[in-house]
């Protein structure tokens, strides 16, 4: 972690239009697997302040020893440096983004601490696939206990970006799979908006994005059932799960994470 984490990241993508009479809630997103927030930077304006979050680890290849909720924990820290007054929030992310988006929530609803501070309006999960958790898996295909894959320091130093996101990538696949979704027990999930690309990948070594693509929401239809059918809608988004932030569909998407936000915000899914 570089010594300038808390107060680089969360990046402050935009600001948010300066004419409101009262501010809306801002939106954070959650990094990828590949851990940056690049995506997210090309996105049109917003119409509320937009922070994106990187892998605090990035630069280190992207593994956490805790996994999803170690990174989660760290994450909600950085937020509330970032946003010192607190208050309502909405949060999100890409793929592994809305994964930690959801454990975020969750973390914050059952924190002593972080409860009063914030509250999470709802999640915005773009394109993020259900995990299966690796206890589930037939013998044959379970996954090894997380482990690390470790590169000296003289490698790290000399990976380019490219050779990091690739690391980072291959982190999140590990950790994933070990990964126990929060139980809604004693507080509600926030209600959630699912966008969903509509197509499907062409190369088979990704065709993992895709196992679920049959299932409208994407594998999350038993989970969100049991802790109170928490996401509301699934929304349409243009290209596949690696190019819904291509230069041709970032129009598009900027509109719907924008109207998601703004339906959040205004109620339209609490119950």
């Amino acid at each position: 972690m570089g010594s300038d984490d808390f107060l680089s990241n969360p990046a402050l993508i935009y600001e948010g239009p300066d004419w409101l009479p009262v501010p809306r809630a801002p939106l954070v997103l959650a990094h990828d697997g590949g851990g940056t927030t690049f995506s997210y930077h090309c996105l049109d304006p917003t119409n509320r302040a937009l922070y994106g979050i990187e892998n605090a680890h990035l630069h280190q290849g992207g593994y956490w020893e805790g996994g999803i909720q170690e990174m989660a924990k760290h994450y909600i820290q950085l937020i509330a440096r970032s946003i010192p007054a607190g208050g309502n929030i909405i949060l999100g992310g890409w793929s592994l983004g809305g994964i930690l988006s959801l454990e975020m929530a969750h973390q914050i609803a059952t924190d002593t601490e972080m409860r009063p501070r914030f509250t999470v309006l709802g999640i915005i999960m773009i394109d993020s696939i259900c995990p299966r958790r690796t206890a589930d898996l037939p013998a044959a295909a379970k996954i090894p206990p997380p482990q690390q894959i470790v590169k000296t320091d003289e490698e790290m130093k000399a990976m380019k970006l490219k050779e990091k996101v690739a690391l980072n990538m291959a982190h999140a696949r590990i950790m994933v799979p070990h990964w126990d979704k929060p139980q809604w027990t004693n507080s509600k999930a926030p209600p959630t908006v699912l966008l969903r690309a509509k197509e499907t990948v062409d190369h088979a070594d990704q065709k993992f994005v895709d196992v679920t693509r049959h299932d409208r929401m994407l594998g999350w239809g038993p989970y969100s059932e049991e802790n109170g059918n928490f996401i509301r809608t699934v929304v349409d988004i243009e290209g596949h799960h690696f190019s819904v932030f291509a230069d041709e569909n970032i129009a598009a998407i900027t509109v719907k994470i924008c109207a998601a936000a703004n339906d959040i915000e205004a109620g339209r899914y609490s119950k």
